[in-house]
């Protein structure tokens, strides 16, 4: 029987060849899409799914004055000897100056290795958390300074040519003087992880190098950075707010009391980690992912769509077939089943097709799928798993209804030709109707949403930040502030070429992804309490190449027993200033800082939050970040001297790489889930259009052949092409004009729904409306349009010679 019916549904899928390729060519898309977003939903909801024991592993994060993912050093240092009730705590210390030199034969000729390294200091306590298979040596040694452990993956980059038992005991050197010793290889872990490293080193070199003292903060109870994390696992049963207690008294016990700040610690889950954003700035977005999931949906639902509409329109075809089956003595449960089957085999060949062009969809979620998926993804149990129900759940969604349709035809009106008086069919009619709207809206929405998100994205952009952003270009010198004084040698040749209009020695630019802070006390105030304030510092030509104006007062001059500081006018009312002219000569911190100049506020971030905020910028002769203005006027010249930049920045750091950014590239980079967003929906837009536009292309052709004697009998009486192919258009493309005014309140809530998150905004204009629509009106006319020509140019004669 089964083979009957596989037989029977071959030989209609035979007859309507292009209806079913319409079908297949819109599910498949919609198919294709669902099993992106599949990969890309289970690859975030996998993150240290296979720690064991995970919920009982935390990380320590900061959630007082400020709130960051890292700890302080001194806390994770006294923790480790003295806390409690901990049965493994392995503190993370990232430092993203990972140089590693490979000397060739013990000879002075090093391979150099700048990036990519993924360099960690940790304990071996890390490996009992996170347990590696071992190909040689063992974590022990990660108690004792100078060691580090490899993973095979690092390996091969440092030593092609040596096997793992080979490694122990060969030297590296990081960081172009600490000589560490291999201890160990391991096999890079395969699971996901946010803590998933390719190097390790003992966190007992750090103490041992003065410079590693000071870039960790080791012994400063005031420093807190987002690289400074620290894991920790509990015993059964053991509550982490006892653990929370205890850091608070260990803080209290070591840390000077600061009036006005706040230390506060808590323990994470390592569930909550991935999908934190507050702590994590590459986190998944769980509202995100819901909407990739519900983009899916929509876009499996307009393939759907497409083969119900199509189905039930060509049902009328189908009807002496249904009636002489019913005749020859088949029952509903049989034509029900039959009609499965088609439904079935049509979407197999879909699923098949998905298959093969998911490869050219993966670059539509470019930027939304990790570079670690990949299409042999698809080959794994749980993608297996997920094809095979969604060929189930598809073959029941778009089969039921067609099928409830065509077997519910009565045997006599479907012989008599006036299977169209029947009820079914004359309710899927205004179903179809609906669905076609439904699909428009859709694509609408999305079209609509586009247009806000470029508009919005446009106009972060080009917002004046209070700052000069455009030809300004930043670099960072190799050791930050330990090679200061080669950076100020540095700065002196560069100061020597013609082209540069303005160049500045210090820290970070004024708006930078991240936080910079700093404490201070106003001297002679009655408030004694330390006050946070965001910092820059640098040497007097920051103003200058950034071109922010002073309000009041000079600018700053370096001095070696007072530092020069300026303030901007947001910092007035938390400093309790009246004028900027007040502010002048005010001492802070006992007298170690004067405020000399007021400069004008300035945003310091992304304009998404309200990002003009109290800034203080402090002289100071070191730093690691230049700042460099070139002439915006004639950018054919920055080649040139970016060229010459980097010849001098050779001459001083030989061994290290000379990498450059132009700031408002960095600042664009401050929008990157807008940019995203705005990807994905001009993808999701398009998918949506094409899928729609098959439907209605199919839609388009069933009219015009069940109309083809009227269209006939209309020209021979007259009717000119133009009639024609308005009557024959008229209706779908009324359909796709009542969508859009359905679409426009929805847009409309979404749009300024979504505009809500952010402190600077665009307006949401009214000609996004028209326009899109006109848009949609169009593309719906072109597709509608070829076959309705065809139609009314044919000869009247060929369709009423049977007559």
């Amino acid at each position: 029987m089964i083979r009957n019916f596989l037989k029977t549904a071959l030989r209609s899928i035979q007859k309507h060849k292009l209806i079913t390729l319409i079908n297949v060519f819109s599910l498949a898309i919609g198919i294709s899409a669902s099993l992106i977003i599949f990969l890309f939903v289970q690859y975030d909801y996998t993150f240290d799914k296979h720690v064991q024991d995970s919920d009982r592993v935390y990380r320590i994060v900061t959630n007082g004055t400020y709130k960051l993912a890292g700890v302080l050093v001194p806390l994770a240092n006294v923790m480790e000897t003295e806390a409690t009730n901990i049965e493994k705590i392995a503190p993370l210390y990232r430092n993203f100056q990972e140089k590693i030199n490979i000397s060739k034969d013990g000879s002075e000729n090093f391979t150099i290795f700048n990036k990519d390294n993924r360099l960690i200091f940790t304990n071996s306590q890390y490996f009992d958390i996170y347990p590696h298979k071992w190909l040689s040596g063992n974590a022990n040694s990660l108690n004792q300074p100078n060691y580090i452990i490899l993973t095979d993956k690092n390996l091969k980059r440092f030593f092609p040519k040596i096997k793992p038992d080979e490694a122990i005991g060969k030297t590296i050197t990081y960081s172009d003087s600490i000589q560490l010793e291999i201890a160990g290889v391991v096999e890079e872990m395969k699971e996901n992880s946010d803590f998933k490293y390719q190097g390790f080193i003992s966190t007992a070199t750090i103490p041992t190098y003065p410079s590693l003292k000071q870039q960790f903060n080791w012994e400063n109870w005031s420093n807190y950075n987002d690289s400074y994390n620290l894991l920790v696992k509990l015993p059964k049963g053991t509550n982490p707010k006892i653990i929370e207690k205890t850091m608070s008294d260990l803080t209290d016990k070591y840390k000077k009391k600061s009036d006005g700040f706040k230390d506060k610690f808590e323990l994470q889950p390592l569930s909550d980690v991935h999908f934190n954003k507050e702590y994590n700035y590459s986190a998944a977005n769980p509202e995100t992912l819901r909407n990739l999931i519900i983009l899916s949906i929509f876009l499996l639902s307009l393939g759907i769509i497409n083969f119900i509409n199509l189905s039930t329109a060509k049902s009328t075809e189908r009807a002496k077939e249904v009636g002489i089956r019913k005749t020859l003595g088949s029952s509903k449960r049989i034509l029900t089943f039959q009609f499965f089957t088609e439904t079935f085999v049509i979407a197999l060949s879909a699923t098949i097709l998905s298959i093969l062009i998911t490869p050219i969809l993966f670059k539509a979620f470019d930027g939304f799928v990790p570079a670690s998926i990949k299409l042999s993804n698809l080959l794994n149990y749980s993608s297996i798993i997920f094809i095979v129900g969604q060929l189930i759940v598809v073959t029941f969604l778009a089969g039921f209804y067609p099928a409830w349709v065509m077997t519910g035809f009565s045997p006599v009106m479907a012989l008599k030709n006036q299977a169209s008086k029947n009820s079914n069919l004359s309710r899927s009619s205004w179903i179809r109707k609906f669905m076609t709207v439904f699909q428009f809206v859709l694509a609408q929405v999305f079209l609509i949403c586009v247009f806000l998100v470029v508009k919005q994205i446009s106009y972060m952009t080009h917002k004046d930040m209070g700052f000069e952003k455009d030809a300004i270009v930043n670099f960072h010198i190799p050791g930050f502030y330990n090679n200061s004084d080669k950076g100020k040698v540095l700065k002196n040749k560069i100061s020597e070429l013609p082209e540069i209009q303005a160049i500045s020695f210090g820290n970070q630019p004024p708006a930078f992804s991240g936080m910079m802070t700093t404490s201070i006390v106003v001297d002679k105030s009655n408030k004694k309490d330390g006050i946070n304030i965001d910092a820059r510092n640098g040497d007097e030509n920051f103003l200058n190449v950034y071109n922010i104006p002073l309000v009041a007062g000079k600018n700053i001059k370096t001095r070696d027993s007072l530092t020069e500081v300026l303030i901007n006018e947001k910092a007035l009312e938390l400093l309790e200033i009246k004028s900027p002219q007040d502010a002048i000569g005010m001492t802070l911190n006992e007298g170690s800082k004067i405020i000399v100049g007021v400069m004008k506020d300035f945003d310091i971030g992304s304009v998404k939050t309200a990002s003009v905020k109290p800034i203080i910028y402090e002289s100071n002769p070191d730093g690691f970040t230049f700042h460099i203005r070139l002439d915006k006027n004639h950018p054919e010249s920055w080649k040139k001297t970016i060229d010459r930049i980097s010849q001098n920045y050779k001459e001083i750091f030989p061994n290290d790489e000379f990498e450059f950014k132009f700031l408002n590239e960095s600042i664009q980079n401050f929008y990157y889930q807008e940019k995203r967003l705005s990807k994905l929906l001009t993808w999701a837009v398009s998918l949506s259009i094409v899928i729609a536009g098959l439907g209605l292309f199919g839609l388009g052709l069933f009219t015009t052949n069940q109309r083809t004697k009227e269209i006939g009998i209309r020209k021979v009486l007259g009717a000119s092409v133009i009639q024609i192919i308005g009557l024959l258009m008229k209706n779908l493309v009324s359909l796709v004009g009542i969508a859009c005014l359905v679409a426009f309140p929805i847009a409309w809530y979404f749009g300024n729904k979504w505009l809500e998150d952010f402190s600077y905004k665009t307006e949401f204009s009214w000609w996004l409306f028209p326009i899109s629509a006109f848009g949609l009106l169009s593309i719906a006319i072109l597709v509608l349009f070829s076959k309705s020509y065809f139609a009314a140019m044919a000869n009247p004669v060929d369709s009423l010679r049977d007559e």
